[in-house]
């Protein structure tokens, strides 16, 4: 599996700053007049980020008064939390975690020895993220840099109803000796769209390798894995090419439950999936 991309190379360098002895009004004035949503609070001395100042907070401090009060009142007034920072070389992936987990929306970025370097948001990660680092060029699907940041995230959520698919284009070499790697091609981008037409919009679908593709379905039951997984199947098995009339796609397809662990889930559903190639293809099997 390849390696996230850091945080430094999507991070916003030398964010907007001020003291805890800012007034209020001032932050206020800085991120009005730098059109940005927050304001990083920097002590004077060690160059270190102690905490930082939202649209949020400017609204509280309003409500409170504090408007000409300093920073530093304000932060113990709303009893803010410790902030979080996150390390320039830390995978973009790590910072994905926090937002989520915390319910932020700014993270400061510090170097090693904790001095503040920059800030990155959701959207410097979607703004500046290379399309191919999370996404297969090939068919627009999710690649296998996904399945680390799943991992992580259902491993801590102790994730239930959910169900793996593992799905494999059948007889996929033979279209490719047949009618050549561009038309080769041309199938998996065809099987990508029927897969992507057939799942809800939170689920995740991503190229495992390939003609292998994995179906990740949220908050499902079994039944409901199975219906989706013959959807899918259908669909496939409607795809047309004009240029080769004569050609009929199919896929097999494995389900198995989540098991605590995406990957050992995958092994599971990747299993059922060949026990569909033995019972003759173009099939659904669950693992026992």
């Amino acid at each position: 599996m390849t390696s996230s991309p850091l945080v430094k190379e999507l991070m916003v360098c030398n964010p907007i700053i001020c003291s805890p002895e800012t007034k209020v009004r001032e932050a206020i004035d800085i991120m009005e007049n730098h059109h940005i949503g927050s304001v990083i609070v920097v002590d004077n001395f060690s160059r270190k980020p102690v905490n930082i100042i939202t649209h949020k907070d400017i609204i509280s401090a309003i409500y409170h008064s504090k408007l000409d009060s300093p920073v530093s009142e304000l932060i113990e007034l709303l009893e803010k939390m410790e902030l979080i920072t996150i390390r320039e070389d830390a995978p973009v992936i790590e910072a994905i975690r926090i937002f989520e987990e915390k319910g932020i929306e700014h993270l400061p970025v510090v170097n090693k020895e904790g001095i503040l370097v920059g800030i990155i948001t959701g959207t410097d990660i979607l703004k500046g993220l290379p399309r191919f680092a999370l996404i297969d060029p090939l068919t627009g699907l999710e690649n296998r840099r996904v399945l680390d940041y799943l991992n992580q995230k259902l491993s801590r959520q102790k994730a239930k109803d959910l169900f793996v698919l593992f799905i494999d284009i059948d007889d996929f070499k033979k279209i490719n000796d047949t009618y050549g790697h561009v038309f080769g091609d041309k199938v998996l981008k065809k099987v990508a769209e029927a897969i992507l037409s057939s799942v809800r919009t939170y689920d995740n679908v991503i190229r495992y390798g390939g003609e292998e593709i994995v179906v990740v379905l949220h908050r499902v039951d079994e039944r409901e894995a199975v219906e989706i997984a013959n959807r899918i199947r259908d669909h496939v098995r409607s795809i047309k090419f004009k240029e080769h009339p004569e050609v009929r796609v199919s896929v097999s397809i494995g389900i198995a439950p989540y098991r605590g662990s995406l990957l050992k889930t995958i092994e599971l559903a990747d299993k059922a999936m060949y026990q569909a190639k033995r019972k003759g293809k173009d099939r659904v099997e669950v693992i026992e």
